[in-house]
């Protein structure tokens, strides 16, 4: 889809991923050469999409190789009107795409990234965490991005380079009426995943009071103040269970906080994300002076 593949482009610009150029010799059957995308024939990602309350998914199954280094991908896109496919052709070693008609239509392909990932450690918008993937712990990056109207959060696993999820909401204008859009991209079924990480990130779980996402959830509905809300944000900083960095400025906690902050906020109360990425993402909306809570 357009929409997720712009909206990837723009968070995998977050991450400070590099698309590699350099020489690397081809994919073995049971191995991968680093930095390149690690897909045999085989292999296979499946993804629930959801966007404005449609739902549909789509399906990669990797198949022969082309040469030592481009491989065939059969795109599957399943909705409404039925099942449409598409055969994709991908370097591996570049991580480019193009449909297998058009061969100057080419595009980073974005469902799986050269692995293990690099990323810029230095940028507080890029946070390693241990998430579950079909009952599997896995070593994980969120990436955050915002504008004043929308905000954007990708995960990727570090050690095989794809997409675990996207979810973006933003408020658009249709037929000159403002409305909140909510898309998620999530990934449902693989089987190039199927065990734990090689080395989980020991860092603790964040466990958060029942009655914060109570408020949250209430507040997200909108049946509670903003104040209220940054309250109980600002319990958590005040107990250690939420950090914001040394001398972000603060606002009075009366500030008006952006209405499409409210759907992200009852997906965590409605158990959609962890607590760790829902508190890693106030965070940075924090640092950005998108939320602004009281010092």
């Amino acid at each position: 889809m357009q929409f997720s593949t712009i909206s990837l482009v723009l968070l995998v610009s977050v991450l400070s991923i590099t698309i590699p150029t350099g020489y690397a010799v081809s994919q073995q059957t049971n191995a991968c050469n680093p930095h390149t995308i690690c897909a045999h024939p085989g292999d296979m990602l499946r993804y629930n999409i959801s966007i404005r309350d449609i739902n549909s998914s789509q399906t990669y199954n990797f198949g022969a190789m082309s040469d030592a280094n481009t491989i065939n991908v059969i795109q599957s896109q399943e909705d409404s009107n039925g099942i449409q496919n598409s055969t994709l052709v991908l370097n591996l070693k570049t991580g480019f795409v193009h449909s297998e008609q058009d061969v100057n239509a080419v595009r980073p392909f974005l469902e799986v990234l050269a692995s293990p990932i690099d990323y810029n450690q230095s940028d507080n918008s890029v946070t390693p965490i241990v998430t579950d993937f079909n009952g599997f712990k896995r070593t994980s990056l969120v990436a955050f991005h915002s504008t004043e109207n929308s905000t954007s959060k990708i995960v990727y696993d570090i050690e095989t380079g794809i997409l675990l999820e996207e979810h973006s909401t933003s408020i658009i204008s249709i037929n000159g009426n403002p409305e909140v859009i909510n898309f998620i991209d999530k990934l449902s079924d693989t089987n190039m995943i199927n065990s734990d990480s090689g080395s989980i990130n020991t860092q603790s779980q964040i466990s958060i009071p029942k009655w914060v996402k109570n408020t949250a959830r209430s507040w997200s509905q909108g049946d509670i103040q903003d104040s209220e809300f940054t309250n109980a944000i600002q319990y958590l900083i005040s107990n250690g269970i939420m950090h914001i960095p040394h001398g972000t400025s603060g606002a009075n906690s009366a500030q008006s906080i952006p209405a499409w902050i409210k759907q992200s906020t009852g997906m965590w109360a409605g158990g959609q994300i962890t607590d760790n990425e829902f508190v890693q993402g106030i965070q940075w909306l924090i640092t950005k002076g998108i939320i602004q809570v009281g010092n």
